[in-house]
């Protein structure tokens, strides 16, 4: 009876890990856009502690805890969006446009825009400077 638990245990540890290694070479195209999603969460925290310290604002645990849900609310979203687009969406996208995973690709691109106004609206609660009008003022 041991013999064949540990049997049963080696061959289920053998099978996950293979695949979680299928389950990872699935989404090895998108592991860039999931790496600067979580990135610009991150610096965006990191903004947001900033401004909570300089305003003198308390800083709690219960609102850094958020960092982990945003984090994976957004990896999810990512790769239900890969997997929507890889299996449904993309062959309809590419007879109109020439770009792989338009929608995943605009996804991204929309939650990465909502964490750069954020950490621009923290910049600008600390120092008073609008960072797209000082890059419009200088461009202009």
């Amino acid at each position: 009876m041991k013999t064949q638990v540990l049997l049963l245990t080696t061959k289920l540890q053998t099978y996950s890990t293979k695949l979680m290694a299928i389950i990872c070479s699935f989404f090895l195209p998108i592991v860039g856009i999931l790496i600067l999603i979580a990135l610009s969460v991150i610096f965006d925290t990191i903004t947001g502690i900033w401004k909570a310290r300089k305003l003198k604002q308390p800083i709690t645990s219960r609102r850094l805890s958020n960092i982990v849900s945003k984090i994976l609310l957004y990896e999810a979203t990512v790769m239900l969006f890969y997997l929507i687009d890889y299996f449904i969406v993309n062959d309809i996208v590419i007879t109109f446009f020439s770009i792989e995973m338009l929608t995943t690709k605009a996804l991204a691109l929309v939650l990465v825009s909502i964490e750069v106004i954020s950490i621009n609206e923290n910049y600008k609660a600390v120092k008073g400077i609008d960072l797209w009008a000082s890059l419009k003022n200088l461009f202009a």
